[in-house]
């Protein structure tokens, strides 16, 4: 990766007359003796004698505009020369096929969709097929044995070009598609994307037997897709998450990739869950709660701050996990913690941004959380924060949880149902409940009209809920 350094003036003699290009990409310098924008790339040793190529140099342009225009093709047709090179065309899509060999004729210069321009185009072509696949003709018979795949599509495509049509999308190109358009912003958030929709892909192709054209899918293919799922043990709301991912994928390649035929997932029916959506998950018996404190009273600071926070916002784990020392605010009239969204955070939903009020030891908890750090973008809990920092967090608290309850309903969760379930027996207004839970307030009207609910409000509710449960567990370790 470079920085790119573009002339300030159309006269190069010294380091002053160059600036740096803030865009940063790969493989790119700015020519000296012209100011022209080239890009550049060594060709790796054990490719050399099947490109025929030391390196690959191309003029982009004479200005970054220019060049910013002619990168991103001009870089995509190099990727799959060298992919072609190092891997050929085994385990390819025939759209991934195409594009590779397409990209080979034009790096070539020859006409990719035909035989040749001209007669000499197509003798050096057909000399150049004749080449790879000579070896595997049978001198008796004629015919050719054993042609590997990587020689025959290459041979094709120098006789024949690549097809004008575009292939039929199949299962495997609707989800690089799919991934390519919807990819979640936040690393760590796109790596378990990606992990989910490779095992949703693996799964659907295992069941139907290949990857297959979208517009060849049936619903007999979604249906042996579902008794597959079902067969392997998978709970109802596994195999309904997954068939949801399956009908978002096929209706993109629908759309957007002209894939024919019909959605096969949409409308699927599949096996009910043995239990409500709403006995999934239960609150933690209060003994449970207390034995996690006790637990966590002689280890590091932080988890028992962060369990605090929980028991006493109703917040999310991953919430409270990433807040900035910035994001609890103490010298406020009504302390709270301020949810939003970051450019290195998001919320499950718009409802979720709110502030939520600090009462009893969720207040001193936050307190210890933030003392002495005066740098407000710094996080308030630092080993739990990075990428891995919600996985981390909760193996820490659901393995305390799961010493005191073999309960499978059981876990860190659970305490945004204890918070609901004393405000419910406070009788705090459902509003007012949804605005400290970060819950949807509902369409139509109740949603549209009003204003919202004041942090005063929610401090009131709070301590009504709370009433006099707990002394802070800090208190002694001060």
């Amino acid at each position: 990766m470079i920085a790119y350094c573009a002339p300030v003036s159309t006269t190069v003699s010294t380091k002053k007359n160059w600036a740096v290009w803030k865009i940063s990409v790969k493989h790119v310098k700015v020519d000296k003796r012209n100011g022209h924008y080239v890009y550049r790339r060594r060709v790796p040793e054990s490719l050399k004698a099947s490109i025929g190529k030391t390196e690959f140099v191309s003029t982009l342009g004479r200005t970054e505009q220019e060049a910013l225009v002619a990168y991103g093709q001009y870089h995509q047709r190099i990727e799959h020369i060298l992919a072609l090179a190092k891997n050929g065309v085994a385990g390819l899509t025939p759209s991934e096929q195409a594009e590779r060999l397409r990209a080979m004729l034009e790096l070539w210069g020859a006409d990719p969709t035909g035989p040749g321009r001209d007669d000499n185009e197509q003798t050096w072509r057909g000399e150049a097929a004749a080449k790879l696949v000579d070896r595997y003709q049978d001198p008796h018979t004629g015919r050719y044995e054993g042609v590997p795949e990587k020689e025959a599509a290459i041979a094709s495509a120098l006789l024949g070009g690549v097809s004008k049509e575009a292939p039929e999308p199949t299962i495997r190109d609707a989800f690089k598609f799919y991934l390519a358009e919807n990819a979640k912003a936040l690393p760590g958030q796109r790596k378990k994307q990606e992990q989910r929709l490779a095992r949703a892909e693996l799964h659907l192709i295992a069941a139907v037997g290949e990857d297959k054209p979208v517009s060849k899918l049936t619903r007999e293919d979604a249906r042996k897709w579902r008794d597959m799922r079902v067969a392997a043990g998978k709970a109802p709301a596994t195999i309904q998450r997954e068939k949801n991912d399956l009908c978002a994928v096929i209706a993109v390649a629908r759309s957007e990739l002209d894939a024919g035929g019909i959605n096969p997932f949409s409308g699927l029916k599949l096996p009910k869950a043995k239990v409500s959506r709403q006995e999934e998950r239960v609150s933690l018996p209060p003994e449970v709660v207390e034995g996690v404190y006790d637990a966590l009273s002689d280890q590091r600071l932080d988890l028992l701050q962060i369990w605090t926070l929980l028991d006493f916002t109703g917040a999310r784990p991953s919430e409270i996990r990433q807040l900035r020392v910035g994001e609890i605010v103490l010298g406020h009239a009504v302390p709270h913690v301020v949810l939003h969204e970051r450019e290195d955070r998001t919320l499950k939903t718009p409802w979720s941004t709110r502030l939520v009020p600090l009462v009893g030891a969720g207040l001193e908890a936050a307190k210890e959380a933030v003392r002495g750090v005066n740098d407000p973008k710094a996080p308030a809990f630092p080993r739990f924060y990075g990428e891995d920092g919600l996985d981390r967090l909760s193996k820490a608290l659901t393995s305390r949880v799961r010493a005191l309850t073999k309960d499978n309903r059981h876990v860190p969760y659970s305490l945004r149902h204890n918070m609901k379930d004393r405000m419910r027996a406070a009788e705090i207004f459902p509003d007012t409940q949804r605005a400290i839970q970060g819950h949807a307030f509902g369409g139509g009207e109740d949603a549209a009209y009003g204003g919202p609910v004041s942090l005063e409000q929610k401090r009131d509710a709070l301590v009504k809920a709370l009433g006099g449960y707990r002394e802070s567990p800090h208190e002694g370790r001060k």
